[in-house]
């Protein structure tokens, strides 16, 4: 049992050898740049970028919808902002639920090497 024990501890600090695990809540920018590393890169920024489309697309609708005089053309303009609108808002939605998919895969990981720690300690033999 100790084996996969010392395994964890072993997998957990190389993989925190340039941060050290802490008690501190990771902020916002480091969950948003860890969202640009791994398995979900490509689809991160691809998200991210369909963001900024969509929201051009809104501000673009919207300033037309305003512009425009006759009723009809105007209603046109007011469904496409907001069709682009809930894109942008489903995007959005995406982005953050990733973020706290991110934030509770940290706090797993912090809690394994608390109990890897916690293992090691109790297994050792005292030396009273």
């Amino acid at each position: 049992m100790s084996d996969i024990n010392q395994k964890i501890l072993d997998a957990m600090q190389q993989e925190n050898e340039s941060q050290q695990v802490s008690e501190e809540q990771a902020n916002t920018l480091q969950l948003l740049g860890r969202s640009f590393q791994g398995t979900f890169k490509f689809t991160a920024i691809a998200v991210v970028l369909l963001q900024i489309i969509f929201a051009g697309l809104t501000i673009y609708f919207g300033y037309n919808l305003f512009q425009e005089q006759q009723i009809a053309t105007k209603m046109h303009w007011l469904l496409g902002a907001l069709i682009a609108f809930v894109i942008f808002a489903a995007l959005r939605l995406w982005l953050f639920m990733e973020l706290n998919r991110l934030s509770i895969l940290r706090e797993v990981k912090r809690v394994e090497l608390q109990l890897a720690l916690l293992s090691n300690k109790l297994t050792k033999p005292s030396s009273q």
